[in-house]
């Protein structure tokens, strides 16, 4: 039975599908492709629509710039996932969980993702930053990830939710709710991921990889992160980690995924900040918050970034992390001076 007070399922109407049919139907060769530097929902949503599209008989490449992380590895299709596209064998590019069009990084080497008539563009996604940058847009705030929409995308494309797809979808909703403990858990998601779940979705090994393997070198890591984390007299809770304190413990930025909502749990602090350099000279900064008065959206925004009310984040291009009194992001420039 479908449940019309779903957003998903208000807004998924039959032009649309129609419209993204049509799309498919003339592809030749579809390209999935999500943001740069991963999480759960993006790998989830690229791996779930890759293999439900397949299942369609299309050809299909799914894509990520930085690739997939390990935690996410376990994943049907993670082995597919190209870091750089061969833009000349697509005519069809579906860009998902990208609350903006810049966010895939890969437009500077493939400007035609986003630009020209050779390719077509479909934009699937649940952030409110979202512009409908696509030729066929799907955007649904409501949703609680874009694994969520993909999962009604595919029933109404006709589609059979597998294991491997329904876990993958599963794996999306799971770590953009914060394993259902997210205020984004409306009784719409559970009800979504009750039927990822009968359809096979591995909630078991889900948690296993993602919330219950923690690496020597990432408990170590996160051990440094609380050592150093310090409220504001604002109330924000915030911590900076530089490139080499990662790397002195054999760690990976990456190994940071999650720090973010741990520091959160402080019933304290209004808001929570980690700030990271990454490995390619920039400053990324994760944003949470649990209160019903706080936008970290509009924080993330004047750097530059974006996401949820709740959860945003941002990256400087180019950035040093500097400790004073508080944390501070400076320019290549200032740190030489």
């Amino acid at each position: 039975m479908t449940d019309i007070s779903n957003p998903i399922v208000q807004q998924l109407t039959e032009a649309w599908l129609s419209e993204l049919q049509a799309t498919l139907d003339e592809a030749g060769h579809i390209l999935v492709v999500t943001h740069a530097n991963p999480d759960g929902d993006a790998i989830g949503s690229m791996l779930g629509l890759t293999l439900g599209l397949r299942s369609l008989g299309h050809r299909v490449t799914p894509c990520c710039k930085d690739g997939v992380p390990k935690a996410f590895a376990f994943a049907a299709g993670a082995a597919d996932v190209v870091k750089v596209p061969d833009m000349a064998a697509v005519d069809t590019v579906c860009i998902v969980d990208c609350g903006s069009k810049y966010m895939t990084r890969l437009h500077e080497a493939h400007p035609e993702i986003l630009t020209g008539e050779a390719h077509r563009r479909v934009n699937i996604d649940h952030h409110p930053s979202n512009d409908d940058f696509g030729d066929v847009n799907l955007v649904v705030t409501e949703a609680a990830s874009a694994s969520q929409i993909i999962y009604h995308v595919l029933r109404g494309l006709g589609a059979t939710i597998t294991p491997e797809i329904a876990t993958a979808l599963l794996m999306g909703i799971y770590t953009d709710t914060g394993a259902f403990m997210h205020q984004n858990t409306q009784p719409h998601v559970l009800a979504d991921a009750a039927a990822l779940v009968r359809r096979g979705g591995a909630v078991r090994q889900i948690a296993q990889h993602i919330f219950h393997t923690r690496p020597f070198r990432t408990l170590k890591l996160w051990g440094q992160v609380l050592t150093d984390l310090h409220v504001t007299e604002e109330g924000a809770a915030i911590v900076g980690v530089h490139r080499s304190e990662y790397e002195s413990l054999g760690a990976q930025r990456s190994d940071l995924g999650g720090v973010i909502d741990y520091v959160n749990s402080l019933p304290e602090a209004k808001y929570s900040v980690v700030l990271s350099e990454d490995e390619k000279g920039n400053v990324k900064g994760s944003l949470r918050t649990r209160r019903d008065d706080v936008d970290v959206k509009a924080l993330a925004e004047q750097f530059g970034g974006g996401g949820h009310v709740k959860a945003a984040g941002f990256t400087i291009p180019r950035g040093r992390l500097k400790k004073s009194v508080s944390w501070q992001i400076i320019t290549e420039e200032e740190a030489v001076e």
